[in-house]
């Protein structure tokens, strides 16, 4: 999640159980606001956005159900969670809220810790649920560069589409395209503030981003430029740019930097984000073929397959990235309800993986991540599909197979993490704690009921000791 607090709507007309809900719920770092019967809840709803709702059921005038329906039928900004807390726990009554759109209930008197383990497994699929529409606004620019790109050989005009739709979608105060000549020498071919730069003639020199960006072939994301180390001989000349961000990202065709994409942003708690990293590295591939096409045609089917690839993976770990997880998980749990077959996921985090970056630096835990994805990609079946979900949690979606077998799978998963070497760690053991929850199951209908699972079983493995595999709860017993 960004660095902006959630904001949370509490929905208690008890004076007494609200103030314990704002209470547990500001303690720990979350934005309340209170509402005291349905009709404030669905005026805040509406007002406010809250990104989840702590709702009760029953009330004055309009109940939670009710609510519920209304906050559903919304047109938000984004999706808030839902999470119904009541005394009520009559399976008929928790069916109901779910089917109008409730996302989890809790049953009153709230434990404190198990309150805040749902609000934050639902707030990891709210912020699923905003990249989700992150990415089909990168995707539908995406989509009308490509379209520009294949209905034009005039590349002024397509690099024109690519500058506006790229400062559109970053919030960019200058985006450019800058064709390099040589090592000294650059065209700025296309400017999204300017209409009428065309092939305007720069020193690279007074750019030493764009130079750097040359000698490594690697894109360069710099936070407040003026104050960085490489802007320091050209510091006097950037002075107006205070609390800007740069992004520099390489044209490359053939090992060649043959342009840049070149973009500047004001960005006061921050630079530019990864998701918008990756977008605009996506657009510098497009760009590339936009230059080539305007050269000479060819076909694309290779640089198409190589955007997919990059689209749906993580690139540290080679895994398959956390959009492309739910992606799939959602087609596999279709298709086992459709086949009435089994499915399982395990969910696993590495233990204390802040003492490892801490102690011996982020590179070594970057390299200590990479060893363990490797190992699970050698360790999964081909059928498997095996995902960094995020941070240093990975996930592992199982289809066909029963929590008997993925319980199985996990435990091999972890003894062979326990007993891998890593390099520069010699004294060092590495450990996981894994989550496992299997469909079908009455309480699962949907793909996030299954991660909820896993989730909270994984939960429950790092707080009872860390280094080994807990079966969700729902499992237990059958």
């Amino acid at each position: 999640m960004d660095g902006t607090a959630r904001k949370i709507l509490i929905v208690e007309d008890d004076e007494l159980t609200g103030t314990m809900l704002e209470n547990t719920v500001r303690s720990s770092g979350f934005v309340t606001r209170r509402a005291r019967d349905g009709r404030e809840a669905i005026e805040a709803a509406q007002e406010w956005h809250p990104d989840l709702i702590l709702l009760d059921l029953v009330m004055p005038g309009i109940g939670g159900v009710e609510v519920c329906e209304a906050v559903r039928s919304m047109d938000l900004p984004s999706r808030p969670s839902v999470v119904i807390v009541s005394s009520r726990d009559e399976k008929s009554v928790i069916a109901d809220a779910l089917a109008k759109g409730a996302d989890d209930f809790i049953v009153k008197p709230v434990d404190e810790l198990e309150l805040l383990a749902r609000i934050r497994a639902q707030l990891r699929i709210v912020e699923f649920y905003e990249e989700v529409e992150r990415d089909n606004r990168d995707l539908e620019t995406i989509l009308e560069i490509t379209t520009a790109i294949g209905g034009t050989l005039d590349a002024s005009q397509i690099l024109e589409v690519i500058v506006d739709k790229v400062a559109d979608v970053i919030g960019a105060t200058r985006c450019s395209i800058v064709l390099i000549a040589d090592d000294e020498e650059g065209y700025v071919l296309v400017s999204h503030e300017d209409p009428n730069v065309r092939d305007l003639k720069i020193d690279l020199r007074k750019y030493p981003e764009i130079r750097e960006v040359i000698r490594t072939r690697t894109t360069l994301a710099l936070t407040d430029m003026v104050n960085h180390p490489l802007m320091h001989e050209v510091k006097g000349l950037i002075k107006e740019l205070e609390s800007t961000s740069i992004l520099v990202v390489p044209i490359v065709f053939k090992e060649r930097v043959l342009g840049t994409l070149f973009l500047r942003a004001r960005r006061r708690d921050g630079g530019f984000t990864k998701r918008e990293i990756e977008f605009c590295q996506i657009v510098a591939n497009a760009s590339c073929q936009a230059l080539k096409n305007a050269k000479l045609f060819e076909k694309v089917v290779k640089e198409k397959e190589y955007l997919r690839e990059l689209s749906i993976t993580d690139q540290l770990t080679t895994l398959y990235n956390h959009n492309f997880f739910y992606t799939r998980l959602e087609e596999e749990f279709e298709r086992a309800m459709r086949y009435k077959t089994d499915l399982s996921l395990i969910l696993m985090d590495i233990d204390d993986f802040k003492r490892i970056n801490d102690s011996y630096g982020h590179r070594k835990g970057d390299a200590v991540l990479k060893e363990i994805s490797a190992l699970i990609k050698r360790s999964v079946r081909k059928i498997d599909l095996a995902a960094r979900y995020g941070g240093e949690e990975i996930a592992v979606i199982l289809p066909q197979t029963p929590m008997s077998g993925a319980a199985e799978e996990a435990e091999r998963i972890r003894r062979s993490v326990e007993a891998q070497s890593y390099g520069g760690l010699t004294d060092e053991r590495i450990t996981v704690s894994i989550g496992v929850a299997s469909y079908p199951h009455e309480r699962m209908r949907k793909p996030e009921d299954l991660v909820n699972s896993a989730d909270r079983a994984l939960y429950e493995a790092k707080s009872t000791g860390k280094n080994r595999v807990v079966v969700s709860p729902l499992h237990e017993n059958t």
